[in-house]
């Protein structure tokens, strides 16, 4: 899940990222006021992150910005990054640098603060000691289980219900705003006005939707070829048909939903037929939420609670070594590589706060 290779480290004034687009003081501001709970209830909204969060050049040199310098596809600096946001008590500042000590990435918590380098929950207990009062960002200690079995079990459960929840949230945001593309009409608002509806919204909703269709894709390949023969072999016969005709019912709807989306690009912008395929769009992105949730809430609770027997069937045939609770999770992951390289930042968009620190820390091993 991307790496944290070393090369030489810009030394001079921190540069915004190329399209990153600053995220002001007074928006940190009001999120430090909101405090715990509204971290605990409030998704960053999609491509915020994507973007790479920063404060544009002209501010980075101010004495409260938290520096950090890192790969921007190295697992650990993602952990910080989010915990920051998280945090929401300062604004941050990240430069894109392959050259951190060890490949790993370097945290300045402030201009007059020495530059920090060690793990990840070495980086993460600093964030927590400068930032008392804040919600903890530093990850508590996981329960012990009754056999590694059930702890590796626990890992990939939950690596899966973290996927379902940025799906599910992606398809919401995508239906939500074409359901207020529709609101406006897809219509001119008068003789001689402004279409309402603009041909960047429908481009960039496209791009929205396709993004979150690759990792949907992905996420189902994942658990076609490494969740569900062995489920299948362990305790369940016929799950693997039955998940694969589930899917195959998906696929048509998804792409029928990306051939509305390339129609309407090609329409004029208001007239009557751009308006009946938006329409039509929203009719069919809410068969696709209905049908996903469905599917999602059935995996969870007929599949994933067979894991544990999967691990075991799996350690008594020799498969897996009975030192490794992380590997069947890191083997889940490594099938995904769109998602954890091109779309990591847009997969993380669709998490919780609190939920992507989960999921950062899954892959940290």
């Amino acid at each position: 899940m991307g790496n944290c290779s070393p090369s030489p480290r810009r030394r001079g004034r921190p540069t915004s990222p190329s399209g990153s687009p600053p995220i002001a003081r007074s928006a940190s501001a009001s999120k430090a006021a909101g405090g715990a709970a509204a971290a605990a209830t409030t998704t960053v909204s999609p491509y915020a992150l994507a973007r790479s969060p920063s404060v544009s050049a002209a501010e980075a040199d101010g004495d409260d910005v938290v520096r950090v310098y890192g790969s921007d596809g190295c697992p650990v600096a993602w952990r910080v990054r989010v915990s920051l946001l998280y945090k929401a008590a300062a604004p941050v500042h990240f430069t894109p640098s392959e050259a951190a000590p060890l490949g790993r990435p370097v945290l300045r918590l402030s201009a007059s603060d020495p530059e920090l380098c060690g793990t990840a929950d070495e980086l993460l207990r600093h964030v927590d000691a400068r930032f008392e009062g804040k919600p903890l960002v530093t990850p508590p200690e996981r329960p012990a289980r009754a056999s590694a079995a059930a702890a590796a079990a626990e890992e990939v459960a939950e690596l899966v219900r973290l996927q379902h929840r940025s799906a599910e949230r992606h398809l919401e945001g995508v239906a939500a705003k074409v359901a207020e593309m529709v609101r406006k009409g897809g219509k001119k608002a008068g003789k001689g006005a402004k279409v309402v509806v603009e041909g960047s919204e429908v481009r960039r909703l496209g791009k929205w939707y396709g993004d979150a269709m690759e990792v949907m894709l992905e996420h189902a390949r994942m658990e076609e070829t490494v969740l569900f023969p062995d489920i299948q072999r362990a305790s369940f016969p016929g799950v693997l048909d039955k998940a694969n005709e589930q899917h195959g019912r998906h696929l048509p709807m998804m792409n029928g939903i990306k051939e509305d989306i390339k129609t309407l690009l090609t329409l004029e912008l208001g007239s009557s037929l751009f308006h009946e395929v938006l329409v039509n769009l929203s009719v069919r992105l809410k068969a696709l939420q209905d049908h996903t949730k469905e599917h999602f809430k059935e995996e969870e609770r007929e599949l994933l609670p067979r894991l544990e027997g999967v691990r075991r069937m799996q350690r008594e045939e020799g498969n897996v070594s009975d030192k490794s609770n992380t590997a069947w999770a890191s083997e889940a992951m490594g099938t995904m590589e769109m998602t954890h390289s091109k779309l990591f930042a847009f997969f993380m968009t669709g998490l919780l706060p609190q939920e992507a620190m989960q999921y950062l820390d899954l892959g940290k091993n």
